[in-house]
């Protein structure tokens, strides 16, 4: 029986054209979004770490019942790490401390500011007005208490009755930066934040 050379041949080049096109828009459709979802998995994950870190730097100062400080600062190549010091040792963050890793993506600031950053985290959402991380005059820490409080660098007080806020965001390569913050209450809650693009939820 004879097979007719149309019934056996393959895909036309206008067929495969076609086949690669749609797989281009595909492909540039899906890529920006599923860079999305890794970028926000990774602040998301970023903030969880810093937040038990805090909690962390609570238990250990009531265990024992001392003032623990925290404190912010940058490894090569480049990414933030949070630490925890006893109140007043001014010392570099050592090996021993206990620290977390937030990321090489990720940047410390302030406050948001510059093109499509949020607005800053208020009382009127938060339900306290928060300080946010100022090194060179005072460190949040947490009291023997479990309390938050502001260590004060020149007069090695640690005043009670305080919040904070600490803000991140992220350098993406297509598209808009995410934003996150961690905030602590004066009572001592620890919470984790998101911008996602019109409001802060946690």
């Amino acid at each position: 029986m004879r097979v007719s050379r149309r019934a056996v041949r393959g895909f036309s080049m206008l067929e495969l054209v076609i086949v690669v096109a749609m797989s281009l828009v595909v492909a540039a459709i899906a890529v920006p979004n599923f860079m999305t979802v890794i970028f926000n998995f990774r602040l998301r994950g970023a903030m969880s770490s810093l937040s038990g870190l805090l909690q962390n730097c609570r238990m250990t100062a009531v265990q024992k019942n001392t003032i623990m400080t925290s404190e912010f600062g940058v490894l090569p190549p480049g990414g933030p790490v949070a630490y925890i010091k006893h109140a007043g040792d001014t010392s570099a963050m050592a090996a021993t401390d206990p620290q977390v890793q937030l990321g090489s993506p990720l940047t410390q600031i302030t406050t948001p500011s510059g093109t499509g950053a949020p607005s800053a985290l208020d009382s009127t959402t938060l339900g306290f007005t928060p300080l946010t991380y100022q090194p060179s005059s005072y460190l949040p820490g947490f009291n023997s208490r479990g309390l938050p409080c502001k260590w004060d660098v020149s007069t090695s007080v640690c005043s009670t009755g305080v919040g904070y806020v600490f803000y991140f965001t992220d350098s993406r390569p297509l598209g808009k930066s995410g934003w996150a913050a961690v905030t602590i209450s004066p009572a001592g809650r620890v919470k984790t934040w998101s911008w996602n693009g019109a409001n802060w939820v946690n």
